[in-house]
């Protein structure tokens, strides 16, 4: 019976036509290995995508830590420059905090709040109700807030604040929301919740942030409290691959928040790489081809998700001028895409914040130079001119004399103070006209302090080039610069040092150095050198340097410190070069 059967399936089988058993026989040879590869390269793939996705959320993940780390510094170093000026300002009353709270506000900070040290607030902005008393100490945290009935979480600083005649202190704050991080901005598929962790272990995830609470598994609470700064969830909670749970830690270390960072698309093609539908149609492929397009998609894949690893952690450690390719297909098009847009933003906004400072600084020197200009020149003047009577007309023993002359002086020194804090503040009017550096700047300089310099017995070598170096500057302006900069460079040298100046062009540049065999700048005060007040000198302003450095920008240059080879410092003014006469 069974060979009878057998027969008559030969016979059914041999009364097919040819090209359709052909195309049986081919279907039965490539089908099984095309299935067993597409399941190997499915799960490869799958994999590689996880993984990569789980890196890339958890680098985003530790960006959006760092960035709350950061707004901590940043109010930190606002408090402390506000708290400095209100206490230099030396009045009970809270008008000095009004301009700096507005600038505050303007600049992105949601909480100002000035009170003394027995908790009485003399100046506070925003609606917001702090869950906490007000601190008594200096600090730099993250602290509870309520909004609209709703709790918040902000990072902010407290610095220390004279007030008239008694101790108080200042409180600036920024909430997170979304408007503080710039990932959740710039990259639309990305799904933040911020949790905040109480004193009990309770989480609470707050509403502003979300749409639908997200659970933080026991192990990753766990793991970020123990101290972990970054723990990875592989399954998400069927919205993605992955969920990255970063740690928000208040002075003292405590877990107090968590950040928690996931896709938030549910149609993207590699999520569903292991389903059946895929494996059927890569089926239908002959195995040939279909190994063929399966390198092709694992090459395809895996080379724009190493370029976003690659680029978030160059964003990570700084380098906000990354961009990557945007290829990959739509969705990965579409991360690449908000990648680049948020490194752009990024570079956009620390550009401005630097520019912000620097016009907040010139703003708070103006409004400083003009309360100088009225308050104390005048008086300084009285002084001077009574004390000059006073001398001339009255008979003094040598003591009284000498006494006099330490008022007439330190008259005079309190004048110049005021007369370089109003050549700072005020913005230098560049009057540009072609000069030749060596014979209008650097020449008639150098015979101005040639006096000075032999007085001081300090060597002084002029290495000047013999054909004339054109630039388009304003004279005094530049002369000025280079005052300050031989000023310093004799007083670093010390009597019997040497000072270098040499002359020079670079490109499309002209190159001035000033260079002398000094002790150096210590490195404690380099990466302020051109900052004002910044000084290493016991009498000095600290707005020399600072001068040079905003006379060489109004002149579209720029100027430099290094330091020299046998000892010392080098100075550099880097200014354009200006058409030949």
């Amino acid at each position: 019976m069974a060979r009878r059967r057998g027969s008559r399936w030969l016979n059914w089988w041999s009364l097919l036509p040819l090209r359709l058993r052909l195309t049986l026989y081919f279907v039965m040879v490539s089908v099984p290995p095309v299935l067993v590869a597409s399941f190997i390269a499915a799960e490869v793939i799958s994999a590689t995508f996880e993984r990569n996705v789980e890196q890339w959320i958890g680098e985003i993940a530790s960006f959006m830590a760092n960035e709350a780390a950061e707004g901590r510094e940043e109010a930190q170093r606002a408090t402390a420059i506000v708290a400095a000026a209100l206490s230099r300002a030396g009045t009970g009353g809270v008008e000095p905090i009004e301009p700096f709270a507005d600038l505050l506000t303007s600049v992105g900070y949601d909480f100002v709040r000035l009170y003394t040290a027995d908790g009485k607030v003399l100046f506070s902005t925003g609606d917001l109700e702090l869950m906490q008393p007000l601190p008594l100490k200096a600090v730099s945290s993250i602290f509870f807030v309520r909004q609209d009935g709703r709790r918040a979480m902000m990072v902010g600083a407290i610095q220390a604040v004279h007030i008239g005649e008694q101790a108080g202190f200042l409180f600036v704050a920024n909430l997170l929301d979304e408007q503080f991080f710039t990932a959740p901005q710039t990259i639309r598929s990305l799904d933040l919740h911020l949790i905040e962790v109480t004193e009990s272990g309770e989480l609470r995830d707050l509403e502003a942030l979300h749409r639908a609470p997200l659970p933080v598994p026991p192990e990753a609470l766990a793991a970020l409290t123990a101290g972990a700064p970054i723990a990875i969830q592989r399954r998400s909670y069927g919205l993605g691959p992955a969920v990255a749970f970063t740690a928000l830690r208040d002075d003292g270390g405590r877990l107090v928040g968590i950040i928690a960072c996931r896709l938030n698309g549910t149609s993207a093609t590699f999520e569903r790489l292991g389903t059946v539908w895929l494996f059927v149609a890569l089926a239908a492929v002959a195995g040939a081809l279909s190994l063929l397009v399966g390198f092709s998609i694992a090459r395809r894949m895996s080379r724009p998700l190493h370029d976003l690893t690659r680029g978030v952690r160059a964003v990570a450690e700084g380098n906000y001028a990354i961009r990557v390719r945007e290829t990959g297909g739509r969705e990965i098009e579409a991360l690449a895409s908000g990648f680049n847009a948020m490194t752009e933003q990024l570079q956009t906004l620390r550009d401005r914040e630097a520019a912000l400072r620097h016009r907040a600084q010139l703003a708070t020197l103006g409004q400083a130079a003009a309360v100088i200009a009225h308050e104390i020149r005048n008086p300084l003047g009285i002084i001077k001119t009574s004390a000059e009577l006073v001398r001339r007309k009255t008979p003094m023993a040598p003591s009284e004399d000498r006494l006099m002359m330490f008022v007439l002086d330190e008259v005079q020194r309190i004048d110049r103070l005021v007369k370089e804090l109003l050549d700072y503040a005020r913005p230098p009017q560049c009057a540009a006209v072609p000069l030749d550096l060596v014979t209008s700047i650097v020449q008639p300089a150098l015979d101005f302090m040639a006096p000075e310099l032999r007085r001081r017995d300090i060597t002084l070598a002029a290495r000047l080039p013999d054909h004339p170096v054109p630039i388009q500057g304003d004279k005094d302006l530049l002369h000025q610069a280079l005052m300050n900069l031989l000023i310093n460079a004799m007083d670093a040298a010390g009597d019997g040092g040497h000072v270098i100046v040499r002359v020079g062009q670079e490109e499309d540049a002209a190159v001035l150095h000033v260079e002398d065999n000094g002790p150096g700048v210590p490195q404690d005060v380099r990466a302020a050198l051109f900052d004002p007040f910044v000084t290493t000198k016991v009498n000095g302003t600290g707005l020399g340097l600072a001068t040079v450095r905003s006379t060489a920008e109004a002149h579209g240059g720029a100027v430099s410190h290094a330091d020299a080879p046998g000892g010392g410092a080098i100075f550099t003014l880097r200014l354009p070069l200006g058409k030949q006469g």
